[in-house]
């Protein structure tokens, strides 16, 4: 890009400080210093919040406000760069060049929803027959028809980006199923927030509290009952195991039913605790459990599985040796037996962790390779991979 141009950024959810914006924020401060970068949204980012929340400077940035992705949509033809980070959005590009940043595309289409999309692409073609008969369709009629026209599958908005950015190869090959386009894997920025401090023996776990029979869950209950397996057994020694997230009200019985796995075992259960307890839990543990993905079926439920895995990354950065499950995401940042473990099962995931207890010298040798590892997920390497996959011809 060898001229300023002028860049929209476009996130439905700046005010919520989360995962997703931290991505957009981070394309932002890469994209600011050499061109006018504008944020779209409802509302403005806090400068302030930002730099402490998200790890970046959006002080270089203006703010236009959209409320949905039909507004986007009609910003985005005011911009040489139109950039969406809104996740499940179906926005259409409108100017010369758009790129998408992928968090997950939606879940597979299922059968009844294929039915729907049938009946109502059928009811669209009636109607259209009918209007070009009539010339207008009667009021009744036309608001069954903007009713069938909202059921049917529409990919076509896909078209409109140049390229798709994927933050992993798993994301990837899902969008690639389920929106029909290739795209470029982008790994997300990662801060380290925390320093390897004095290893003890702590099996650490951070992570949302969050009911499986909602959606995405950490599966803390499963590692509750991997690590009763492990002291029940004699195998578990003098460790610890210690489990750090937030929960929100529908999850309550979750939570619950995790602490009375854990009660009668060394094992903390810290529910919405302040910052400082992540940091300290992480800058202590040695080993780090992770186990989204546990138990559900790939194809049905793809969403449910780590997309990419950002505490998996923190936790490698502050020293932790990770074993995670064997999946999507935190499958492609750890490399099984170099900077981590994969497990398949709860009695792999028992068998890994036990190699690490009895083998103290391994254990500090992964603890030095995983950190250098979750260095190439760092924000100056992301910021460079953008930086150069938008240094095309605009």
């Amino acid at each position: 890009m060898t001229r300023r141009l002028r860049i929209a950024i476009y996130n439905l959810y700046w005010a919520t400080y989360g995962g997703g914006e931290q991505v957009s924020a981070a394309i932002a401060e890469a994209l600011a210093p050499h061109h006018d970068v504008t944020l779209l949204g409802p509302t403005e980012p806090d400068i302030d919040v930002s730099r402490r929340r998200l790890g970046a400077d959006l002080s270089g940035c203006a703010h236009r406000r959209v409320v949905d992705d039909v507004e986007a949509s009609v910003a985005s033809a005011d911009f040489d760069v139109f950039v969406n980070g809104t996740y499940r959005s179906h926005a259409v590009n409108r100017a010369a060049a758009g790129y998408y940043y992928v968090h997950f595309p939606e879940p597979p289409v299922g059968t009844g929803r294929r039915v729907v999309h049938g009946v109502s692409r059928g009811g669209l073609v009636a109607l259209g027959a009918a209007e070009r008969m009539m010339r207008r369709l009667p009021d009744r009629l036309g608001g069954v028809q903007r009713g069938l026209q909202r059921r049917v599958i529409d990919r076509s908005w896909t078209s409109s980006y140049r390229t798709f950015w994927a933050n992993s190869r798993y994301t990837a090959q899902w969008i690639e199923r389920i929106w029909d386009v290739p795209s470029t894997i982008l790994y997300p920025p990662v801060r380290p927030l925390v320093a390897p401090g004095s290893k003890k023996h702590v099996i650490a776990s951070v992570g949302r509290f969050f009911d499986p029979a909602l959606g995405h869950s950490k599966k803390q209950l499963d590692l509750v009952e991997a690590f009763r397996r492990m002291c029940e057994s004699g195998h578990a020694d003098d460790w610890r195991l210690v489990l750090v997230g937030g929960a929100e009200p529908p999850s309550r019985d979750y939570v619950l039913a995790v602490r009375r796995a854990a009660q009668g075992l060394p094992c903390d259960v810290h529910v919405n605790a302040p910052r400082h307890v992540v940091e300290e839990t992480l800058s202590s543990a040695a080993v780090y459990w992770h186990g989204s993905g546990y138990g559900e079926d790939p194809e049905r439920d793809p969403d449910r599985f780590e997309h990419f895995g950002i505490s998996v990354v923190e936790a490698m950065a502050a020293g932790a040796v990770p074993v995670v499950f064997g999946a999507a995401g935190p499958a492609e940042i750890v490399r099984d037996g170099v900077d981590g473990f994969h497990w398949n099962t709860p009695t792999d995931l028992v068998t890994r962790t036990r190699e690490l207890m009895v083998d103290p010298a391994r254990c500090n040798a992964m603890s030095t390779i995983a950190r250098l590892r979750a260095a190439n997920f760092s924000s100056d390497v992301f910021a460079a991979a953008v930086l150069a996959e938008m240094n095309g011809p605009q």
